[in-house]
């Protein structure tokens, strides 16, 4: 049988021109997807971290991650890839929020104890608050239950892009919300109780189970079976979860996909598996904190978030070695009562000087961000370095995403803001903003910023109408 060496030559010109054009169509999509998530920046300055800078840099990311960072003319370009910036432009690191409660429809839950609830449950995608963050140049956010609860939900690093929360999460199911300030309606004694209870209620559950396990009953078995629960059960990793460090004697005989649904998250705090953000708003609060942690296995998971109050017990949390995220005032001022003068305490030098790991983060007001936070800091005298740090890699080593966020480096995620200028200077802004590989924010085609400086109304918009 005979083929033809050529069959396009038999077709009509409308069908050469259509298969051209659909080819060409195929072509264009199957290229714009594969590269959605890769681009080349260039920018006059290039911050690589805080203290170490570039000049007349270029930054290639190839799907989502960083793959050369380097001196214009050191490092291949590949020459397919859009480029964006150019030598006005300053690459600075995507900024990383160590703890919000923002984004989600509300903030707390009216159950004390609530481990089992997930705030993927509760976070909005078009919330505000995501668009204002690329505005302000931070690509990764630790979204954790508010302050008031005793235990919360389980929470979520996202990053600010996406129309899904599936699609926003960079690590789910990342750590649990533990306050040590009493929630509305509770004493300080009736709080710390409350959060003995729920690990001493753990573990005589635990007793209870390893008990029945041990007399034949396995109902805890049974029930996961009914449910369809994976006995195994898996770690935040995907690995296998086994064993135990908690110290209930023959918790080893029972799959971690039998524990009940309610009590698995606790038991993943104290096992490790899990970190804490452990909110205190006075000094005082920092030691019941500090010792329910101790007691119960997870200190070295644990990170403080304070109020501003709270330097005072910087020793206690300097001895016990856990980081701190530092909300509300960076200055805290108190009067004397012998002299009745005001005496002002400029908190990150507090912790600065005893070692302490801390970060800033954003005030709850829309206009205070993670970048006015930073230039508030060097305005009271601290290093600029340090309040570089204090807003990208010193955040990412609390949240343990060092290797993937914080700094422009080979290997990471390609998280860069580029800016009109000096990073901290007043007058500069953010331009635009790229969240792994992919164009996220672009200054000249936000439509809220339009409507605010310079009145535009949005396409579609009626003069009276509402804007947010």
């Amino acid at each position: 049988m005979q083929t033809l060496a050529n069959p396009q030559r038999f077709l009509t010109g409308i069908q050469r021109t259509a298969l051209t054009c659909a080819a060409a169509t195929a072509a264009f999509v199957s290229t714009a997807a594969a590269q959605d998530d890769s681009v080349v920046i260039e920018a006059g300055t290039v911050v690589v971290k805080p203290g170490e800078t570039i000049e007349n840099g270029v930054i290639v990311i190839q799907d989502g991650r960083i793959t050369a960072v380097g001196a214009q003319g050191d490092v291949e370009v590949p020459w397919d890839l859009p480029v964006i910036g150019g030598p006005d432009h300053v690459a600075f690191p995507g900024m990383v929020e160590a703890h919000s409660s923002r984004g989600m429809d509300r903030s707390n839950e009216n159950v004390d104890v609530a481990p089992f609830l997930d705030v993927r449950d509760s976070i909005d995608p078009i919330n505000v608050y995501f668009e204002d963050c690329l505005r302000w140049g931070i690509t990764t956010v630790n979204i954790q239950q508010g302050a008031n609860c005793v235990i919360g939900a389980k929470g979520r690093i996202v990053k600010p892009m996406g129309i899904t929360v599936e699609e926003m999460t960079v690590r789910p199911i990342h750590g649990l919300k533990l306050s040590a300030q009493p929630k509305s309606g509770k004493s300080r004694a009736t709080q710390a109780q409350a959060l003995r209870t729920a690990f001493d209620d753990l573990r005589m559950y635990l007793e209870g189970i390893v008990q029945d396990a041990k007399d034949g009953g396995d109902y805890a078995k049974r029930e996961a079976l009914y449910q369809g629960r994976e006995l195994e059960g898996k770690d935040a990793e995907g690995r296998p979860m086994k064993g135990s460090a908690w110290t209930v004697e023959g918790l080893e005989l029972i799959p971690r996909g039998a524990i009940d649904e309610k009590q698995s998250p606790l038991l993943d705090l104290v096992e490790g598996r899990r970190a804490a953000y452990l909110y205190c708003g006075s000094p005082r609060e920092v030691h019941t904190a500090l010792s329910i942690a101790k007691d119960n296995g997870f200190l070295g998971r644990t990170a403080l978030v304070l109020g501003s109050s709270c330097w005072k017990a910087a020793d206690v949390i300097a001895e016990a070695g856990v980081p701190v995220v530092l909300t509300g005032s960076l200055m805290y001022t108190e009067r004397d009562p012998v002299t009745g003068e005001e005496v002002e305490t400029f908190v990150p030098e507090v912790y600065a000087d005893k070692g302490i790991t801390y970060a800033l983060s954003s005030a709850d007001s829309s206009t205070n961000s993670l970048w006015f936070q930073a230039l508030r800091a060097i305005g009271h005298g601290l290093d600029k370095e340090a309040a570089l740090a204090a807003v990208t890699t010193a955040p990412a080593e609390i949240l343990g995403l060092s290797n993937d966020v914080g700094s422009i480096e080979a290997g990471k995620h390609g998280n860069v803001v580029l800016l009109t200028g000096d990073p901290l200077a007043s007058d500069t802004w953010v331009d635009h903003v790229v969240i792994e590989g992919r164009h996220a924010y672009d200054r000249a085609a936000d439509v809220r910023n339009k409507y605010v400086y310079e009145g535009e109304q949005p396409t579609g918009a009626k003069a009276g109408d509402g804007q947010n």
